[in-house]
């Protein structure tokens, strides 16, 4: 059976870049003097991630972390007149979308499962859905709820998809390893694979091999 061409296409341009902004999201625990230097980190991880949608096919895990990490900067950053009400939109917004995403892409079955079902089977609390149910049809969750939501939401997040990522960028058969990187106007990387004399645009790469799919969200 001839093998077939895997393409994967990720929008960051290497996997170096990927364990960067992970770093920027979740920096080490700091003490109260580089609280502000977190804060920009996290800023930049956001900005980073924002560019990245752009180019499409942005992981529901990486785009929840952002919506996320927004949330909880601007309650951090909230100055006094800022109503609590549209900080508690920020968060449920998030969280909303953290759990409307990642259970849908978990919907095989032609008839409706429930939420708690396919939380179940990925190992989500349900808590998650219990928010996200209150602030859909219910009154607005209170912001002390919110909070913990989130913090919870990133630390899921964090085991579930960041905390496996490899250190180094998974190889590609020898014999058809890039031998060229150069980045190109917008900034996208192009790589030379051995023996095809092409240039594949930024975050496309190509080897031969036997084709395995992969679920929704992964890399």
């Amino acid at each position: 059976m001839p093998e077939r061409l895997q393409i994967i296409w990720t929008p960051w341009r290497n996997h170096s870049e990927l364990l960067s902004v992970r770093e920027w999201f979740f920096p080490q625990p700091a003490s109260s003097e580089q609280a502000d230097s977190d804060s920009n980190s996290r800023k930049k991880a956001c900005n980073h991630v924002s560019a990245w949608k752009l180019r499409g096919n942005l992981p529901h895990a990486v785009e929840s972390t952002c919506l996320l990490t927004e949330a909880v900067l601007i309650d951090e950053k909230s100055i006094e007149q800022t109503p609590a009400f549209a900080i508690r939109a920020s968060y449920i917004t998030a969280i909303s979308r953290f759990v409307t995403g990642l259970l849908d892409s978990q919907q095989e079955s032609k008839y409706k499962v429930s939420m708690y079902t396919q939380a179940q089977k990925i190992g989500l609390p349900a808590l998650f859905v219990d928010i996200r149910h209150e602030a859909t049809h219910g009154d607005m969750p209170n912001l002390t709820n919110l909070r913990s939501a989130a913090q919870r939401a990133l630390t899921w997040l964090w085991e579930d998809y960041w905390k496996g990522l490899e250190e180094q960028a998974p190889a590609l058969p020898a014999s058809h390893g890039p031998t060229a990187a150069l980045p190109d106007e917008a900034g996208y990387q192009r790589e030379k694979v051995e023996g095809d004399g092409e240039e594949q645009p930024g975050g496309w790469q190509k080897w031969q091999g036997r084709w395995t799919p992969k679920p929704i969200g992964t890399v």
